[in-house]
Order: C-alpha cells, then structure tokens, then sequence
C-alpha cells in the first residue's frame, strides 16, 4: 500500500500527509520532540488500528463479528491450510472473515470483554493466495474494508484517523518526556507510586491541580473510540500549544456582544458569564474599561464571553468579520485569563484568582473531538445552569444520594444570537458560545483525592502499572485482603454500587439519564476507597419529562433542546450506555486482565446492585411499572452501546446504536478469553 515519499534520517516512512505535516513543524518548532515522534509512530499506528478494528467488531459492521470464524485448538481441523499458516505466523486465537472468496482478513484476540468489547494483539493480516499481507496502520485497514463494505464516509473517516495517529504519535511524545520528570520528583520525594506522588503534590498544590494531573495521563483519550486523540481541524502548531500535554497555558479572551444580540442565563445571584468572572478577577472589568476608554460605547450594553485563543483567531474573527467592524462583537485583547485544558482540551482550568479560587470555562472549539465538533449549541449554554439546578434539588432530597453524589455546578452561560438573515446562524451561535463551571476544590475534604474517571486505566508513570492497580493494591492493604484478584472484585464492588446508585435513582424515578461516561465522572478516594462521585457536564444528558413531573418537579428549559425527550428509550440508552458500556465495562475489563478479577463473580455482583436498587424503588407503588420496564431493559440479553464507527461511516445519520450482549442477563455468557501477554496498550 502506497505511503509518502520517506524525508525522514531514520528510515521510518510517513505514510499519511497528517504524519508528514507534524514531524516537519517538529522539526522546525519543537525539535526535541522530532526523533521521539519517529520512535512512537509504529506504536501510535497499531494502538489506532486496534481500536478501529475493535469497533467495527463491536459494531458489527459488514458482518465482521457475526460472519467470521474463530480459529483456535477446537476449530483448527475445519481450515487446516488456514490454521496451519496463522500459527505459523504467530500462535494464538485467530479471528477470520472472509472478504471474498479469496481475500481473508484475520486479526489475534487477546482478550474478549463484555459488551462484545475486544482487544486485539500482534498483526492484523490479509491472506489472499495463500499469502499474508501485514495490515500495519488504520488507513491500510480503510482501504481494505472500503474495496469490500463500501460506505459513504470512508473517505472521511480515514482522514480522521489519519489525524488521530499522528495526534497520538505526538502525545506520545511529549507524554513520555513528562512521565520521566514525574518519576524523577517521585524519587526525590520518596513516593512509592502515582497515587501517592498525587497525595504529596495534593499537600503542597490545591486539589484541582491534582485532578488536572491526573488527566494528563489520559494520553489516548476516549476509551472505546478509534479518534480518540482526533483534533481534525487544528493544525500542529496549534496542538503544541494548546493539547492535554502543553506545557504552556492557553489564553482566555473577553469578547464583548451587544446584549441585544446574545442569549444569556446568569447564575443564582443574577450576574452574566463575564460580571462572574469580573468579579473574580478585578483585572479584567479594568482591561474592558481602558479598552472602551471615555470616548468609547458604554460597556455595560456588552455581554463579555470568554473565548479560546484558537477559537477568536481561527474562527471567531473570520466569521464574524462584519460584526466586529460593526462593534456589535468586540474582542478586548487586554482582557485575558490563562487557562489549563483539560481532558476534554476545550474545557480550561482557569489559573488562580486574587480570593485564591478557580474556575472551570467551557468553551466553544470548532474542531471534530471524537464523534463531535465541539462548539457549543445555545441549548447547552443557557440550559446548562438551569440542570444544575434541577440536578441539585434531586440529589438533596434523595438521602441515598445527598452525601455521596457531588455536582460540578454550571453557573453561568451564554452564546451569540444571530440574526435570522445571518448565513450560516447556527454555526454564528454555536463559535461564540462558553459556559462557567465551578471548580471541585469548594467540595474536596483534606483526605478526599480525586481521580477523573478516564485517568482510571492510563499508565501510571511511577510504578509502569496503571493508577487503577495502584489504587487497587493501596485497596488490599486498607480491606486486609492478600489476594489482588480478591481485593479487585470487593473494590469493583464499592465502586459499581457508588456509580449505579445514582444512574438508577435519576433514571427510573426521575428520568434523567446523566453522561455518566468516564470523563465526566471523578471519584474522590479515601484511603484508595471509592468515596464520592462527582459529575460534570450536561451537554450530552437526555431528560424524560413524564418521570420528572410525576416527581413534582418542574423544567423550564431552552425550547428545543434535544436534553429533552418524549421518548423513554432514547433517555434509557444514554444512561445505559455511557455508564455500563463505556465506563463501568472498561473498568472492569482493566480489572479482570490487569488483578485476575473474575469477570463472572464481578458482574454477578453487579446484578445484585442492580438487583437490590431496583427492588428499593419498587417498594413505592408509583415506580413499579417504570421499575419493571427498566429492569426488563437492564437484564435483557442486549443492551444498546453507541456505534462510533458507523457513524462516521454515515455520517448523516445522527446519533447510532447498535445491540451487544449484555453481561448482566441471566445465564449470560462471559466469552473473556486469558491473555498469555500484558496488557501494555495503556502506558
């Protein structure tokens, strides 16, 4: 398959024009990272590969999982050419799928999870003439699936992971620079791993430093998506300064909108996104002063919205060229706040007010994240505080829920409103858009850590493990219990009934299905004892109006927002989905390759969570019909996950799912298969 001419000394060939671009601005502005990216791109490609592969497993696409055959000691006599030439290549359990009657696409299994979740090891090959072709990078695998399963975002798609590998080579990069440091502090502090180099950093540093340290160890982003370090949109130059691994901060600008143009709900004291942030930094209402001047329009008549600095330059004042010249929108460039990204990049850790606080500012950033391009819609800026709201009064007068559940609040938002004649009205909305979120440091007790959930799996730079055995093995100590696996299943245990509790308790007597996936979710540890769980972000949560309203409570959200459903299904499945699929079965899969948990013991316990909060929402004779709906939907033999690779197959579809097994039906079955070798694909 063709690749790029090779400009590179040490004889690896750059194979897409995304890999070209990054090494050669490396090479030119960051060249300390150039041989590093070269060393980490074969790493990048298969991590990719496998994960793209795993997907369209999942997902069935072209009949992937359910038209191929597995290949191992039981089935070997029915393909003995074709067994005999895997094993020759390397041993293990084959899967095969016959493309055509003479093309054959076999990848190993290392290990195979609930939720028809898989990980793949060694090569990906296509056998045709009794010849083996070694798949090497996600865009030979494109292209082999495209000849065969034709789709209409192939194309598209393979452009997006092209972006991701060489995202992912980078922070690969950087990522391993960092590590080494860390290491080294650990050693000059005496830690004996992450966890505790995060406790001694969490004495010296306020505790939202040590949230934001945790997700730099995130490296490969979303846990289940083949994009996850997908940026498409920002250019090399623009990822050094403002991805996950950046060593330097990233600008906050105040742009100013005519409050006649500009949607706005302010928190519970009245005051708009930019009074909140005036007030918390003095500097700021100073700068927008001396910026307007004496001679200059009243600020007061301005809305002031805080804008990425990559957002004002590439998108903001190109598409909002005329209403800048026009002072309807006016950027104060002396009006700025340095930002720390977060694991979502355009979600920023602002840096430390006069008073000694922080804010959390969630920006508009018109780059395709993942499965979406991340600017924010009206509905989410100014719904966003009103669920805060309507998520706070459900949690205090749920007892279960009041001391254990803790919300990172929205307190205030606002977009550009467009004029109807406007081209393009939406995205004019949707790029000059932010959210303020409170911080976590407000709610921290002094022995609370707290961990983001997708920091959970990462490599753990101390020790080479990953933080979730740290924190299991400070587990078995605390619990008294010698055996990991043991102590594994018990924490898995504490941990599901922290995170089930509230999933069922909002869902079945509220109708609120909260994105509990995990990057949305931290959980604060005590000890390496699941504790508390807080949420963020209620952009992607979907709210069932009938279950709220029987509840006695009332919305009064954005008309239009697709937060709100009249359909039980679409709620029910963003719950299910996010918090048994993507979050809880990646926890647990980490647990069962990683501690030799057993995977049936550890859903088994899972049922009987689920199992013991249904029947104490049962006891109330108005939630038994929606009791029994939703434990008909949990215990069923599928359940519904979300099909990433289909959809950026069409990508005009919306939102897809597709069924998988699901762990939790009685009699189900756990097809884990052991690995002979480590789990090193997280390190």
């Amino acid at each position: 398959m063709s690749h790029l001419q090779d400009t590179t000394p040490h004889q690896v060939p750059l194979r897409t024009i995304e890999e070209l671009r990054m090494y050669q601005t490396l090479g030119a502005d960051a060249p300390r990272y150039a041989a590093a990216f070269l060393e980490q791109l074969p790493r990048a490609r298969t991590v990719v590969l496998h994960r793209l592969l795993a997907a369209l497993w999942r997902e069935d696409v072209g009949g992937i999982r359910t038209a191929s055959r597995r290949l191992d000691a039981s089935t070997a006599a029915d393909l003995p050419a074709l067994s005999s030439l895997l094993g020759g290549i390397q041993p293990g359990i084959w899967q095969v799928h016959e493309l055509t009657d003479t093309a054959v696409l076999a990848f190993l299994i290392r290990a195979e999870h609930a939720f028809n979740n898989v990980k793949l090891g060694g090569p990906v090959l296509c056998l045709r003439a009794g010849e083996a072709t070694v798949i090497t990078s996600p865009q030979d695998l494109v292209e082999l699936m495209a000849a065969y399963e034709p789709a209409p975002g192939w194309q598209s798609f393979a452009a997006e992971l092209a972006d991701a590998v060489a995202n992912l080579t980078l922070a690969y990069a950087r990522s391993a620079e960092q590590r080494l440091a860390l290491r080294q502090v650990a050693l000059q502090l005496h830690a004996p791993d992450t966890v505790g180099l995060a406790q001694l950093l969490c004495a010296r540093e306020v505790p939202e430093d040590v949230m934001v340290f945790f997700e730099r160890l995130n490296t490969e982003g979303h846990n289940l998506h083949p994009c996850g370090r997908g940026r498409l949109g920002m250019q090399p130059a623009d990822l050094l300064r403002h991805d996950l691994e950046s060593e330097t901060s990233t600008d906050l600008t105040l742009v100013g909108i005519r409050r006649e143009r500009v949607e706005s709900t302010p928190d519970e004291r009245g005051r708009d996104v930019g009074q909140l942030l005036c007030a918390e930094y003095p500097r700021l209402d100073t700068a927008i002063r001396e910026h307007f001047g004496a001679d200059g329009p009243d600020p007061t008549g301005y809305l002031f919205l805080p804008v990425h600095a990559w957002q004002l330059d590439q998108v903001v004042r190109p598409l909002l060229a005329n209403e800048i010249a026009e002072s309807t929108v006016v950027p104060v460039p002396a009006a700025r706040l340095a930002g720390v990204p977060t694991s979502s990049v355009r979600t920023l850790l602002t840096e430390r007010s006069p008073a000694g606080r922080r804010l959390l500012v969630k920006t508009a950033l018109d780059t395709l994240i993942g499965s979406t391009r991340r600017s924010i819609s009206a509905h989410t800026t100014n719904n966003g505080p009103v669920y805060s709201r309507l998520l706070r009064q459900v949690i205090d007068r749920e007892a279960a829920l009041t001391d254990r559940i803790v919300l990172l609040d929205e307190l205030a938002g606002a977009s550009y409103r467009p004029l109807t004649h406007d081209p393009d009205p939406e995205r004019r909305s949707r790029a000059l858009s932010a959210l303020v979120r409170r911080d976590i440091s407000a709610y921290l007790r002094p022995d609370e850590l707290p961990v983001p959930g997708c920091a959970l799996p990462a490599g753990a730079p101390v020790t080479e493990s990953s933080l979730l055995v740290e924190l299991v093995t400070r587990y078995a100590a605390r619990r008294g219990e010698p055996d990991l696996g043991l102590a594994g299943l018990r924490f898995a245990e504490e941990y599901a009934a922290l995170l089930l509790r509230m999933t069922v308790i909002l869902m079945t007597k509220y109708g609120i299905a909260v994105e509990a996936h995990l990057q949305n979710c931290i959980f604060t540890f005590v000890s390496a004892v699941p504790t508390r769980l807080v949420l963020r972000d209620w952009g992607g949560m979907r709210i069932y109006l009938p279950r709220l309203r029987r509840q006695g409570l009332r919305l009064d959200p954005r008309p239009g927002a697709l937060t709100v459903t009249d359909d039980v299904h679409v709620m029910r499945a963003k719950a299910l989905y996010t918090v048994l699929s993507n979050h809880l079965g990646e926890v647990l899969a980490h647990l069962v390759t990683r501690c030799g948990v057993d995977p049936q013991a550890v859903w088994q316990r899972v049922r009987a969570i689920l199992d013991g909060l249904l029947a104490d929402l049962d006891a109330d004779p108005t939630l038994r019909e929606d009791v029994a709906a939703d434990r008909a939907v949990l215990l069923a033999p599928t359940l519904p996950i979300k099909a990433f690779a289909r959809m950026r197959l069409d990508p005009a579809s919306g939102d897809q799912y597709v069924q998988v097994c699901n762990p939790l039906h009685e009699g189900g079955v756990f097809p884990w298969t052991p690995s002979p070798a480590p789990d090193t694909e997280r390190r």
